[in-house]
Order: C-alpha cells, then sequence, then structure tokens
C-alpha cells in the first residue's frame, strides 16, 4: 500500500511538472502571438531588433512605432509601384500594369460612380482609390515574413474611419449647404412628437457608421493573424508530430483566406465609405 501511494503521489508529480510545462508554453505562445499583432517600439529583423526612434513633446508622443513603418513601407511601395507603371504606360497594358488598371477601372465604375453619382463618383475617386490600395497594401503586408498589420492596430482603422466621416460631413454640406446638410438627417413629414426620438436616432448613427467601418477592419485583420500564430503555437504547446501534420493545413488555410480577406476588407471599406458619402450628397428624403 505504501508502494502504491508513493508511486501515485510521483505520477501526480510528474503530471503536474508537465502541466506547468505546458501552461509554461502556452503562457510563452499567448505572450508571442500578442507581440505579433500589438504595436511596438522595435523590429524584428532577421533575429535582431532594431529599436525606434522615441519623440516625446511635453506629454505628446510621437514615437514611431512598428506599425508607422509598416505605414511608411505600405505608402512607399505603392507610390513606387504607380510610378513606374505610369513612367512605362502602354496603348496595351500588360502584367502588373494590366492588373492595376483593372483595379483602378473597377473601383472608379463599381463603387465610386455607381454609389455617389457620375459627377462626385468621378470627383471623389481619388480619394476611394487611396483608401482601397493604402489598406491593401498594409493588409498584405502583414502576411509577409518579418512584417506586421498597421490595420490590425484600432489606431490605424479608427484614424482612416475619422478620415472618411469628414469626408462624409464635407460632402453633405458642400452638395446640399449647411443648414440642408443637418436637415437632411432627419426624414421629412414626421410627426412633431416622432423628431426628439429621430434627432437622436440620426445623430447616433452618424457616429456608428465610422464606428463600423473601424471596428470591422481592425478585428477581421486581427482576428486571422491569431487564427495562424494559435494554429502554429499548438506544434510548440504539445510538441507532436501528429498535432504538427494537422495544425500546418489548417494554418496554411487560413493564410490562404486571409488573402482573400485583404482584398475583401479594403474593398468593404471602400465601398461603405463612397456609399456613406452618397448618402450625405444626394439623401433620399
Amino acid at each position: 500500500m505504501i508502494q502504491q501511494a508513493t508511486e501515485h503521489a510521483a505520477g501526480a508529480v510528474e503530471a503536474a511538472d508537465a502541466a506547468g510545462h505546458a501552461a509554461e508554453h502556452s503562457d510563452d505562445i499567448g505572450a508571442t502571438i500578442m507581440h505579433h499583432i500589438t504595436d511596438g517600439n522595435t523590429l524584428d529583423l532577421f533575429g535582431y531588433e532594431v529599436h525606434l526612434p522615441q519623440i516625446h513633446i511635453g506629454r505628446l508622443d510621437l514615437s514611431i512605432t512598428k506599425h508607422v513603418v509598416m505605414m511608411w513601407v505600405a505608402s512607399a511601395i505603392l507610390i513606387l509601384l504607380f510610378a513606374v507603371v505610369m513612367r512605362g504606360r502602354k496603348l496595351v497594358p500588360r502584367g502588373i500594369s494590366n492588373m492595376l488598371e483593372m483595379l483602378v477601372v473597377f473601383v472608379r465604375d463599381e463603387i465610386c460612380i455607381k454609389n455617389i453619382g457620375e459627377l462626385h463618383g468621378r470627383k471623389l475617386a481619388p480619394y476611394i482609390l487611396t483608401l482601397f490600395f493604402f489598406i491593401l497594401a498594409c493588409n498584405l503586408l502583414g502576411l509577409v515574413p518579418l512584417g506586421a498589420t498597421a490595420t490590425g492596430n484600432v489606431n490605424v482603422t479608427a484614424g482612416l474611419a475619422i478620415l472618411s466621416f469628414l469626408m462624409i460631413q464635407l460632402e453633405g454640406i458642400r452638395e446640399n449647404g449647411f443648414f440642408k446638410h443637418w436637415k437632411n438627417l432627419v426624414p421629412h413629414g414626421l410627426p412633431i412628437f416622432v423628431l426628439p426620438i429621430m434627432i437622436v436616432v440620426e445623430v447616433l448613427g452618424m457616429f456608428v457608421k465610422p464606428f463600423a467601418l473601424c471596428i470591422r477592419l481592425f478585428a477581421n485583420m486581427t482576428a486571422g493573424h491569431v487564427a495562424i500564430l494559435s494554429f502554429l503555437g499548438m506544434i510548440f504547446i504539445f510538441k507532436n508530430a501528429f498535432v504538427g501534420v494537422v495544425a500546418v493545413p489548417l494554418a496554411l488555410g487560413i493564410i490562404l483566406l486571409e488573402l482573400f480577406v485583404a482584398f475583401l476588407q479594403a474593398y468593404i471599406f471602400a465601398m461603405l465609405t463612397s456609399l456613406f458619402i452618397g448618402f450625405s450628397v444626394h439623401p433620399s428624403h
């Protein structure tokens, strides 16, 4: 009996040690996932940490972070890409020029003009195209090794949503006048006793639209990376070949899905922005 009790105690100690090691690895994987999806003041380049400049002006923090660097990289890539394409422009575009022209024409005709109208759609096409390509470039950079997803940062998506909010209001005011624009927020012909409720609802809706743009882009880009890293992290937690055989194809499938989501989220953000601008410029009531 004493020997059996001793063996059970030893087994319990070994199980506790294994559980402790698993928890420790789980914490390591969790920290790795959080390090990848959150912003930071360092860049990981081939095993080396590059510390980025810290800039503080009073209480204002203007430090350079990895997501800021990723936005700079996305902007530089787009500027160089379109500069090269425009310099070597031909009557019949080929290769990358053909693909970019196809995307530009699609966004202009199927998003801007259809949702805003011919006149305003062509005028606002540069803004919508900038939104689309910038978000797309940031999304795709997050799938590149050593890259980070700037659009997985709620501050970045909030900044884009605020710009769209300002554009929605400014275009409505420019087209309909200051007072008529705000008057158009509430449907005409409503009973007087309903007006206080409708004013509150419409004002809240005015802010909910950009908030939805912000959270949708942020959540979708973050969730995919968490799923990929979680599947791959299971290999290091369990240290089992069978887990690797299952986890790697699942992670690969999520990566391919994320490639589709990168284009989809850029399209949705551009489409909804143009749709909201169209409602502001051409109120239906």
